[in-house]
């Protein structure tokens, strides 16, 4: 069976030269200083993307990790009908009736198709490989072509906010090169929000193993 895959949602499809790699980071992120309450014990995964079955793969490997941290996570998908109009009335009312106290939402924002250039390169054996001048000076040297490839990168907003009221609590863009598995990338993007989040207080830090 083909691995879901985001589409237009969260995770779009990347370059197989870069699939073996970590290819999720952070180029921003934010924190409410104002926010001096205690960390979140209880929080619903929320992925926005028309793809139910890749948001049901982000939302339950999100949450899984959040647990594997401490946090009682629950997938939106549980809580929330399967259809892409989901209206924020129908979240609130989910999400009181769960009894959580934070929501963090996932979306995507943009996906771009980049090109990389690896430069040539000329290989010679060095000259104490030769047995004399004539040698050396009649080898040939070997040249390997500059190469090009694509990809694509997408930019995702995380955001954590309180179940109560309006105002964020945190927010971060990351920007990923690998999005065509959607379990990878989830483990990858889950890891450093919650080491974010866990360092900026809003979530405790995980059990001792």
């Amino acid at each position: 069976m083909r691995a879901p895959s985001l589409g237009s949602g969260i995770l779009l499809a990347a370059s197989v030269l870069l699939a073996a790699c970590t290819t999720t980071h952070f180029t921003s992120a934010w924190r409410d200083s104002t926010y001096q309450g205690p960390p979140l014990k209880k929080i619903v995964v929320v992925g926005v993307a028309n793809e139910i079955a890749a948001r049901r793969v982000f939302e339950d490997e999100f949450s899984k990790a959040l647990i594997a941290a401490g946090v009682d996570a629950t997938p939106g998908y549980r809580l929330l009908p399967e259809k892409p109009d989901r209206s924020v009335e129908q979240l609130r009312e989910a999400v009181m009736h769960n009894e959580a106290d934070g929501i963090l939402v996932a979306r995507t924002l943009r996906t771009e198709r980049r090109t990389d250039y690896t430069p040539g390169t000329v290989m010679v054996g060095p000259a104490w490989g030769y047995p004399n001048f004539w040698g050396f000076y009649g080898a040939n040297a070997f040249y390997t072509e500059p190469t090009f490839y694509t990809y694509d990168v997408v930019t995702i907003e995380t955001n954590l906010w309180p179940a109560k009221d309006g105002h964020v609590l945190w927010s971060a863009l990351s920007e990923s090169t690998d999005p065509s598995n959607v379990v990878k990338l989830t483990g990858e993007l889950s890891k450093l929000v919650i080491g974010a989040l866990v360092e900026q207080k809003l979530i405790a830090p995980p059990p001792p193993k």
